[in-house]
């Protein structure tokens, strides 16, 4: 599984005409991905059409048609991209006063290194997966998005594959701590996430 070039239109006025229906579909496909943690948290994890519809979109907004520039938004999405041990997932925080926003996001420093997927009453640490351009061994600053992995060994892959086995999103910060079961439908796309690789 993988983005390439060859998935993305730089025929802007082509793609125009049937934007609206393709986001019309992907908004479904995000609601099955969409998970809230608690009131401000909410995390929607990704693949490769999620992830191709971005690349598209940004390719559009900017009016991108070179190659290069196409290549790059490529670069930074794929880093998302899920495969058999690994789920990603775009991270919100979601804050609805402007004023109050830099110093709530100062209360809750951190934020984005407190995540886990509790699978059976094993935690999974979220690991934050930095941009492009940032340096993966400086500290980052909790802004309103962030980007995270979860890594699975063999035996907790295979836990999260068996919909008899509990699965929680558990954020644990000293300022905010919340948990949500993962159900239903979520959790049946997120198990076809991890058998698309073997």
């Amino acid at each position: 599984m993988a983005l390439t070039i060859a998935d993305i239109t730089t025929d802007h006025q082509a793609y125009a005409e049937r934007r609206l229906r393709l986001r019309s579909q992907m908004i479904l496909v995000r609601a099955e991905r969409r998970v809230r943690v608690g009131d401000i948290v909410v995390l929607e994890f990704e693949n490769e059409q999620t992830l191709r519809y971005q690349v598209q979109e940004m390719v559009y907004t900017e009016r991108l048609t070179a190659s290069a520039d196409v290549a790059h938004e490529i670069d930074a999405y794929s880093r998302l991209l899920p495969s058999s041990h690994v789920l990603t997932a775009t991270v919100f925080i979601e804050l609805s006063v402007l004023e109050t926003v830099r110093e709530e996001l100062g209360r809750l420093a951190g934020l984005q290194h407190s995540l886990a997927l509790e699978i059976g009453g094993i935690r999974v640490a979220g690991e934050e997966i930095p941009g492009l351009d940032e340096d993966p061994d400086m500290p980052t600053e909790t802004v309103s998005v962030h980007m995270v992995r979860f890594a699975l060994t063999d035996s907790l892959r295979d836990a999260f594959r068996d919909p008899g086995v509990p699965v929680e999103l558990v954020v644990e910060h000293p300022e905010y701590s919340e948990a949500t079961p993962l159900t239903g439908a979520t959790r049946r796309v997120l198990i076809a996430d991890l058998a698309l690789r073997s």
